[in-house]
């Protein structure tokens, strides 16, 4: 049964995410045994902002035997990667919240949380991006692919 993810996977998106680029972060990946390793491996994928329009990459990385992942969103050219606070998985549900950051769109601080399904080898989800001081939102969807290679 899938679960959606709300706002990274790794989510991801003020305004339909800022930008990013440059080096991972380090996640902290909460969750039971089992449910963490189902995040083992190399991912990459996408994001889009409903509202914004805007795009982005997304890459996660967990080693089986650790509750750390490299994590990174990227918002666009010259910005640098967001952060991602933390993933959690249960169940097969994945949830996480970005670290705040500026949204270039409205040069104010944002905070997107996400949520989404891990399905085999795809994980995908919606994520929500709320303006610190007015609380407007803007929504998006994202979707990983664990590679193959690693």
């Amino acid at each position: 049964m899938q679960k959606r993810f709300v706002g990274l996977f790794l989510s991801v998106a003020a305004s339909g995410l800022a930008a990013c680029g440059g080096m991972a972060s380090q996640v902290e990946v909460k969750g039971g045994n089992e449910d963490v390793i189902s995040l083992a491996g190399n991912w990459e994928g996408q994001y889009e902002g409903t509202e914004s329009g805007r795009s982005g990459g997304i890459k996660f990385s967990l080693e089986l035997g650790r509750h750390t992942a490299d994590g990174e969103v990227m918002l666009g050219a010259g910005a640098p990667p967001l952060k991602i606070s933390f993933v959690r998985v249960e169940g097969g549900q994945v949830s996480g919240k970005m670290e705040p950051y500026m949204d270039p769109n409205c040069s104010c601080t944002v905070q997107t949380e996400f949520l989404g399904l891990v399905h085999g080898d795809v994980a995908d989800g919606t994520f929500t991006t709320r303006a610190v001081q007015t609380g407007s939102e803007q929504h998006g969807n994202w979707t990983v692919q664990r590679r193959k290679d690693g």
